[in-house]
């Protein structure tokens, strides 16, 4: 197995900080836990009230369901509006894709039929994937964000020809409690920390805007960050930051497994 040296390794996950622990944990590594985001779910929220109007108006032919939470909420956000019904008349007339076994479980709850489920990982590159036999050029697409925009899949649909139409059913906000993320300044302060995993672009704005309210800057020169796809990348860099290492697929534990790879190709005596 992969061996992170007991290297400490700070993360901003903040839904599966259990899972990333234990990963870090299993690698031999030290985990430090800082999560930068709080899931903020507005079923009544106007922005999604109009993009559910405008689903329940439109000619859909594909549908494409991400997180369980988020397909719960757009749901409710149609309940609200009185257009449950028209939802699920257009999701009957449409084919119904999903990313995983989450909003497959809420959409069976709700009786709705699902046509297509990507494989595991079930990252946004599988779905790409298993949508490639399906013909969207020219129909509209409703996608179903998490918090943050999805560039890679509703760029690939658009390359294809597709209207695509994007649900966001919650948004990422900054933790209520600030303690995790001021502890992991402290440690960087201190160069304690030797890597630093990043998932999303919000993790890293959140980072710096509450460290800049409590009038600090996270030291990350010297730190190993490793990024979880394009956006994630794109977001360091605008600091000035580079990358160190990146996963060669879409989920936790590649990005542990980088970790762990990146500090083994270094050579002994060598500062990472």
């Amino acid at each position: 197995m992969a061996d992170l040296q007991r290297r400490v390794v700070g993360f901003l996950e903040s839904r599966r900080t259990a899972e990333l622990t234990d990963l870090i944990q299993r690698h031999n590594g030290v985990p430090l836990a800082a999560p930068c985001l709080r899931e903020v779910h507005s079923p009544d929220a106007p922005s999604l009230r109009h993009e559910v109007e405008r689903v329940c108006e439109a000619d859909l032919a594909v549908a494409i369901f991400l997180t369980g939470v988020g397909t719960a909420t757009v749901f409710e956000s149609a309940r609200l509006i009185g257009r449950e019904d028209d939802l699920r008349r257009r999701l009957a007339a449409a084919t119904v894709a999903v990313r995983g076994p989450k909003p497959t479980a809420v959409l069976r709850r709700l009786g709705v039929r699902i046509d297509i489920t990507a494989p595991p990982p079930n990252t946004t590159a599988e779905v790409i994937q298993s949508l490639e036999s399906v013909d969207v050029d020219g129909k509209t697409v409703a996608v179903q964000l998490y918090g943050e925009p999805n560039p890679s899949l509703s760029q690939s649909l658009r390359a294809r020809g597709a209207d695509v139409l994007e649900l966001a059913p919650y948004v990422w906000d900054r933790p209520v409690d600030p303690a995790p993320i001021l502890a992991l300044l402290d440690a960087l302060d201190q160069r304690s920390v030797d890597a630093l995993l990043i998932t999303s672009q919000v993790q890293v704005e959140n980072l710096f805007r509450v460290a800049r309210d409590h009038g600090r800057t996270p030291r990350l020169s010297g730190v190993a960050i490793g990024v979880q796809g394009p956006v994630a990348e794109a977001a360091v860099m605008r600091y000035g930051l580079q990358p160190a290492f990146k996963p060669a697929h879409g989920h936790m534990g590649a990005l542990v497994l980088a970790a762990a790879e990146y500090f083994a190709s270094i050579p002994e005596g060598v500062p990472s």
